[in-house]
């Protein structure tokens, strides 16, 4: 996932993608509101190291226990990637809604200098601030922790829709469960930050370990993986246009809910 393949749309074009996949949404009441996942793509700054990150970031947790415990927040660093662009790290930052978030948003520029003081001195986030909006497919245990994170490029193919799209990829996730694989998954659909995408929205699937991750990779391989994709998603969605980027995430606080 680098910057090109991570930047989000402008917001008069992303309301439209996001109005379908929530009113496909609500049509399951047990469904998951949708929540908004901030991104920033970092780089170390010249002599500091993952150490001094972990210290900020440490830090920050202890400052939104008190003044955003809603927030979650996970450090991303790349595994499997190519690209000149490719960020050191990204931060990805989730609330479970906008008014969530529009209140972390105003209480971090009113309270949180020291806090941003920190991590101006560590990290370059020059690269971009960008949101998309989360949709759960299949998480039954709930929001990741640290493990592994991978993320795929996907575009709606012609005559499909969005409610088409997510209710193909609830079908086939639910499809690797049944085949014992322990991913969970979400779609992130593009929101705020500009950017011209080469794709539509990007299924994020999660793994606690990186055996959990090689168990689920030989299910797809070798186990019938990948001719179940081929038949829940014809005619709905292409998600094998680009290899999908994987990355080992490490959990810097989980929101309160």
């Amino acid at each position: 996932m680098n910057r090109y393949a991570t930047a989000v749309l402008v917001f008069s074009v992303a309301v439209i993608t996001w109005i379908q996949p929530v009113q496909a949404q609500a049509q399951d009441a047990k469904a998951t509101p949708p929540a908004p996942v901030e991104a920033f793509y970092c780089n170390m700054k010249e002599g500091k190291s993952s150490k001094d990150l972990m210290q900020v970031a440490e830090g920050f947790s202890k400052w939104a226990e008190k003044n955003d415990p809603s927030y979650a927040a996970w450090i991303i660093t790349p595994q499997f990637g190519l690209g000149a662009d490719l960020p050191q790290l990204i931060w990805l930052g989730s609330w479970p809604d906008g008014s969530a978030m529009g209140k972390g948003i105003a209480g971090y520029g009113a309270a949180g200098g020291d806090q941003k003081f920190g991590f101006d001195a560590v990290l370059d986030c020059g690269m971009g601030h960008v949101l998309a909006s989360s949709i759960e497919i299949n998480a039954p245990d709930g929001p990741p922790g640290d493990g592994v994170v991978m993320f795929t490029e996907c575009n709606i193919d012609d005559g499909s829709d969005w409610s088409k799209a997510v209710a193909a990829h609830k079908s086939f996730s639910g499809a690797m469960r049944s085949m014992g694989s322990k991913g969970s998954s979400w779609l992130f659909f593009p929101m705020l930050g500009g950017g011209d995408l080469a794709y539509d929205y990007l299924a994020v699937s999660t793994f606690k370990n990186w055996a959990d991750y090689g168990a689920a990779y030989d299910m797809y391989v070798t186990g019938g993986g990948w001719q179940k994709a081929m038949a829940t998603y014809e005619g709905v969605a292409s998600c094998d246009a680009v290899p999908p980027t994987v990355w080992d995430v490490k959990l810097v606080r989980q929101g309160k809910r």
